[in-house]
């Protein structure tokens, strides 16, 4: 085992990159300098041996590629669409990447590629490839803003909400509000992961993280619920587990 130079968590000699902050962990041969896994045993640029590899562990994060609306992250090859809202160019779906204190709900792997994984707050804030970040509040407000700014007959939430038949109709709140996803944001209710390890809600609420805090303990987020047209902040402890959505910078 080795340790990240950024985060500082502990790695282990077959990882390409750190599983809690994504820095890439290679390393680097005397000889000719060319970069290698951590788990090789020869050089195969040169055929140096293992044991006169220096370890390196400050290598950038691959930038991700960008073509027309699709985004794919180099470090395990995910692709994910993209949509322009208003001046701001957000994830068209949840954020899938591995970290530590991600998951798939209840450990589905046929949920990953419609819902994403779940991540708790620490690792929300730490997930994003170069050029991109966890969603702001004042990302959230800007884009609440552009919705209303259309003059749809819609609420926020409503307009925010996929269309897909994912979203429950009726429950015990009460029947379904229906999503028109007016802005290509199309929200799918992948529910959250509590504090206790417990998953719920899948199919009656989308919860996703904001990038700021409330205090030592909590942190925002954004929720949407099956019943509501409602898109609301409200705050949770920072161990529950979230869905993402990542913003491009500007």
């Amino acid at each position: 085992m080795s340790r990240c130079s950024r985060c500082g968590a502990e790695v282990s000699s077959d990882s390409m990159y750190c599983s809690e902050c994504g820095n890439t962990l290679l390393k680097l041969c005397y000889h000719c300098g060319s970069k290698i896994p951590l788990s090789a045993k020869f050089c195969s640029n040169c055929g140096t041996r293992y044991e006169k590899f220096e370890p390196r562990y400050d290598f950038k994060i691959p930038l991700p590629v960008e073509e027309g609306n699709v985004l794919t992250d180099m470090r395990d090859m995910q692709r994910y669409n993209t949509v322009k809202i208003g001046n701001q160019v957000w994830l068209a779906e949840n954020f899938r990447f591995k970290t530590a204190d991600s998951f798939i709900y209840s450990a589905n792997e046929n949920l990953l590629e419609i819902y994403g994984r779940l991540y708790t707050w620490e690792s929300a804030k730490k997930c994003a490839p170069p050029g991109w970040h966890l969603a702001t509040r004042k990302d959230f407000n800007e884009l609440g803003l552009y919705c209303k700014s259309l003059n749809l007959k819609g609420r926020v939430g409503t307009m925010l909400k996929s269309t897909s038949d994912v979203w429950k109709t009726d429950g015990v709140f009460g029947p379904g509000v229906p999503g028109t996803d007016d802005v290509g944001f199309a929200a799918k209710p992948f529910g959250g992961r509590t504090s206790a390890g417990v998953f719920n809600y899948l199919g009656s609420f989308a919860y996703f993280w904001c990038a700021e805090e409330q205090n030592e303990e909590r942190a925002y987020y954004r929720h949407l619920s099956y019943f509501s047209g409602a898109f609301q902040e409200l705050s949770s402890k920072k161990d529950c587990a979230f869905s993402v959505r990542l913003v491009k910078d500007q």
